[in-house]
């Protein structure tokens, strides 16, 4: 059985240039902006010569959709970063898919400099073939609109506005949420999730009757898979790592700050701590780019430890992305250029992907301590 590895990690500051940037963004103006029909990543262009990159999330869960990968497309961007999340997205009672925002989302963007905007969907439309199913879910445009216009004047870092906003705008944009997901519903005959048990959750945030980040922090990490594997976490000796093993990573950054953090993989060779972010396909030559720049993205923070330690012991360690699908042979970037054509040749690699790998070899090559791993099933 898998062993679970605490580590602590101290990060001082993030200074991270993606590479894997295959087209520029769109750039889109302000004046009639609407989150709904917006590109999921953008530059967000205002009159008065501002501008700030932007992405959205589908729903408020990390595994799915994406919404890391569309992070990492603006991640490059000097000017503010803002991404929108919604707080729930209820699929419909016949869905398991019933997902709610938690407070290791609000950690991951902290750290990252990203500022959120929280949002609900007010309307979704019932799925055409599946009862008691939704789908086209639309966000309320005017709050975020509201938010957007606030974030330009706000003197704030990130952390100080997704702290601030938590606190004041939290229950109310949840409440909104479940109201409108009751109101869907209705409209359309269909059961949804329980109202009750999505306030039950709410009343867990609160104390004294106002939204707690600590509050927050402390039951939603609870409700998580890997929280409730982290209070079972034991402390293995490193040798005993296989790849697969799961690493809970406590981060400490500069202000003093406290987060809690979960990694794929970690195995111990040559000497250093391996961190890896894996992804996987089954029918395609290797994942997508989408997965690739979902996995990189979450690997940023790995990437941007300072010091790592286990039992108090400071350890080496390096981070890597592995790629398996139907393919022949390994590679292992950074690669001279000539292994990479080698590789796509033997793998019979389209244009386009031929043309990702060389971006990935960029990246491995000015990041120093990162590597990508790309192999058979």
């Amino acid at each position: 059985m898998s062993k679970n590895l605490k580590l602590k990690g101290i990060i001082r500051n993030i200074n991270y240039d993606p590479q894997v940037r295959t087209k520029p963004l769109e750039r889109v103006p302000f004046d009639g902006f609407d989150i709904n029909s917006a590109p999921a990543s953008g530059i967000l262009e205002f009159a008065d010569d501002i501008s700030f990159g932007y992405s959205k999330w589908n729903t408020p869960k990390l595994s799915r959709t994406y919404p890391s990968a569309r992070i990492y497309r603006t991640y490059h961007l000097q000017s503010k970063r803002v991404t929108v999340i919604p707080v729930i997205k209820d699929e419909g009672k016949n869905s398991p898919n019933n997902d709610r925002i938690s407070s290791m989302i609000l950690a991951r963007m902290n750290l990252m400099g990203i500022y959120i905007i929280l949002a609900w969907y007010e309307r979704a439309e019932p799925h055409p073939t599946r009862a008691n199913r939704t789908t086209d879910h639309f966000f309320n445009n005017e709050f975020v609109l509201e938010r957007i216009r606030e974030i330009t004047r706000a003197q704030k870092s990130a952390l100080h506005w997704n702290m601030m906003h938590f606190e004041r705008d939290f229950e109310y944009v949840y409440r909104q949420a479940v109201e409108s997901y009751q109101s869907v519903g209705k409209r359309y005959g269909l059961q949804m999730h329980s109202a009750e048990d999505h306030l039950a959750i709410l009343e867990q945030y609160l104390v004294d009757g106002k939204f707690n980040l600590e509050a927050f922090a402390r039951f939603s990490s609870a409700r998580s898979s890997a929280a409730a594997k982290r209070e079972a976490m034991t402390t293995q000796d490193l040798e005993e790592l296989l790849d697969g093993d799961k690493a809970y990573v406590e981060l400490e950054n500069i202000q003093g700050g406290i987060y809690h953090l979960t990694a794929d993989e970690v195995y111990w060779e040559e000497g250093r701590l391996v961190i890896q972010e894996s992804k996987n396909t089954t029918k395609g030559k290797i994942p997508s780019l989408g997965d690739v720049q979902d996995g990189l993205c979450k690997n940023i923070l790995f990437y941007s430890i300072d010091e790592l330690y286990i039992g108090g012991e400071p350890i080496d360690f390096v981070t890597r992305i592995k790629l398996t699908g139907n393919i022949e042979g390994r590679l292992r970037l950074p690669a001279e250029v000539a292994l990479v054509e080698e590789f796509v040749r033997a793998n019979k690699f389209t244009r386009a992907t031929r043309n990702n790998l060389l971006l990935y070899n960029i990246e491995t090559t000015e990041h120093p301590g990162l590597s990508i791993e790309i192999a058979g099933n």
